[in-house]
């Protein structure tokens, strides 16, 4: 059975500012967290400009669909939010198919 993606909340800020500064990431573009020890990665599937709730972070936040490979993915999280900062961009391994590989 598929797994159906879905992402945990956002907030929508307030603030925002004109003219809105160029996203670090474009959709469909392979990421992965680099600052946290799951290394979880995936592909941008959503773009936002906002402030998350518990940490109060302005600035783009980045609906990412986690790879079938990401630790995450096998407990159960198929989806997360993003904050730019905590992410950078990974390439497609070609030898694993269409299946992304992040290097630790």
């Amino acid at each position: 059975m598929e797994k159906q993606l879905s992402s945990p909340p956002v907030v929508l800020s307030e603030q925002i500012p004109k003219p809105l500064p160029i996203p670090k990431f474009q959709l469909g573009q392979a990421v992965k967290w680099a600052c946290v020890p799951t290394g979880d990665y995936g592909r941008v599937v959503g773009i936002v400009f906002g402030s998350e709730g518990s940490i109060r972070a302005l600035g783009y936040h980045y609906a990412i669909a986690l790879d079938t490979s990401s630790p995450s993915y096998i407990d159960g999280i198929t989806s997360d939010w993003g904050f730019e900062d905590d992410l950078e961009l990974v390439t497609p391994n070609p030898t694993a198919g269409d299946r992304l590989e992040a290097s630790p």
